[in-house]
């Protein structure tokens, strides 16, 4: 019996190191992206690490933080001029008629994002090699009464990689 005993404390001790040692490994794969510095955060997100990060001002970031993924996946956001959110949503659907086509848009949602009110907008339409695109944007109310702004471009048949983008998007936080 004693032998019963701590052979099933020597095992659970064991899948205890075995899932304290899996936790930092998973957490790596992880990086927390403060917008628009750490220092003067106004919200952040968390993307996987291995992604590409484009802080803004950067070549092909002017007004943005963007982020690649695997497969074309591209995420951007900022704080909107202006905290209008009406012309934020105005200004997002001009990009994707300008730059995509045979847009549909999607119902707009309002909800809430880890407390935030936030406002969300899916999409479909074709980019310039003619493959079917899933847009969602989002805006969500900061504290000090601005608007801020995510949203995702992803290939239609990606359905991990829009689900990835979902993921960063649930991801955001005040700091």
């Amino acid at each position: 019996m004693k032998a019963m005993i701590r052979r099933s404390s020597i095992l659970m001790l064991l899948l205890l190191i075995a899932a304290l040692a899996m936790s930092p490994l998973h957490a790596a794969g992880l990086t927390q992206v403060y917008y628009p510095t750490q220092a003067d955060a106004q919200f952040t997100v968390t993307v996987p690490s291995a992604w590409t990060l484009i802080p803004q001002g950067e070549e092909g970031a002017e007004d943005y933080f963007e982020v690649e993924g695997p497969n074309g996946l591209e995420l951007s956001f900022r704080v909107v001029p202006g905290a209008n959110i009406d012309q934020a949503v105005k200004d997002h659907i001009a990009y994707l008629e300008e730059n995509f086509s045979e847009i549909e848009m999607g119902e707009s949602r309002e909800t809430k994002i880890n407390g935030m009110d936030a406002i969300l907008l899916p999409a479909k339409g074709k980019d310039e090699d003619d493959v079917v695109r899933d847009f969602g944007a989002g805006w969500f109310k900061l504290a000090d009464g601005a608007i801020g702004e995510l949203w995702y471009n992803v290939d239609a048949s990606d359905a991990a990689g829009t689900k990835a983008a979902i993921d960063v998007l649930n991801s955001l936080k005040l700091p």
